[in-house]
């Protein structure tokens, strides 16, 4: 993620690679709550970024500031999307990269300078940024059939996306409703005439899978005392991913004097404790 400045008034507020990474965060767990009822997010959500990063940076941080940052965010989310589904490029769901050979990358990059940052690299933080900007997808509905953050409730209810036209809904098993026969007729030919190919019913799994991992690990982030030695252990243990033994002793000097963040690094799996590494090591380049 670049950094950026937000002009407000005649002062300049610096994104930061952290800042990002946890202004996604937040957000897409917002969503998650519910509080992105459409293609918006509610005022409170913005105020709930812009205290984080005040009290994690020390740096004044304004709502507002959080949102004119999502025209930004929003104006990557599109390039991306126009990426994806253009002709000559290719997707890797595993890496979260838009492929394409070097002839096809020096085209593009020729017309549009830009696109050089979305392509063959990977999108850090792409599922995050997809709740968060994703007009289908980061919704309150969304938080319903996709991801149950409260994990305590083994009997959340078992939901099903269907296509119609283009567009997505959600159809509730577990109720007990009771249908005219007109109406069930309705259904089940929206159903069958929208019905997403089984590659596609893979990915939202995975996708489903994944956010599902994120909005546990936020839920530990303010649980629990932190076990310095168990927190040392795993943070020296990142050595076998390239990192060196001074590089990971200075993180875990950091992790000590952020409790909350240290909590969210032993909640995190390896692919996200990686990411959050990576943030901390570069703001110190």
């Amino acid at each position: 993620m670049s950094k950026g400045k937000e002009k407000v008034g005649s002062k300049q507020f610096r994104w930061l690679p952290p800042m990002h990474t946890m202004m996604l965060t937040v957000l897409a767990e917002e969503a998650t709550k519910g509080n992105k009822p459409s293609n918006t997010f509610k005022p409170g959500s913005f105020a709930t970024v812009a205290k984080a990063i005040t009290e994690q940076f020390g740096v004044e941080c304004h709502p507002s500031y959080v949102e004119n940052r999502m025209r930004t965010l929003k104006t990557m989310w599109t390039t991306i999307q126009t990426l994806q589904k253009k002709s000559g490029f290719g997707w890797d769901d595993s890496l979260k990269m838009i492929t394409c050979d070097a002839k096809t990358y020096q085209k593009e990059v020729m017309a549009h300078r830009k696109h050089a940052d979305f392509l063959n690299k990977k999108i850090e933080l792409y599922d995050e940024l997809a709740i968060v900007v994703g007009k289908d997808l980061a919704t309150g509905s969304f938080a319903k059939s996709y991801v149950d953050i409260d994990t305590e409730h083994d009997n959340a209810k078992i939901t099903e996306m269907v296509a119609d036209n283009g567009e997505e809904g959600v159809v509730d098993k577990g109720k007990n409703v009771v249908e005219s026969s007109t109406t069930g007729s309705t259904l089940s030919k929206s159903r069958k005439r929208g019905r997403a190919p089984p590659s596609d019913d893979s990915a939202l799994t995975n996708l489903s899978d994944q956010l599902k991992e994120i909005a546990v690990a936020l839920k530990e982030i303010s649980r629990g005392p932190v076990d310095f030695n168990s927190l040392y252990s795993e943070v020296m243990a990142m050595a076998a991913d390239g990192y060196s033994e001074d590089m990971l002793a200075t993180a875990f000097d950091h992790l000590c004097e952020n409790k909350k963040v240290a909590r969210g690094f032993l909640a995190k799996n390896a692919k996200l404790r990686k990411l959050l590494m990576d943030s901390y090591l570069f703001t110190r380049l």
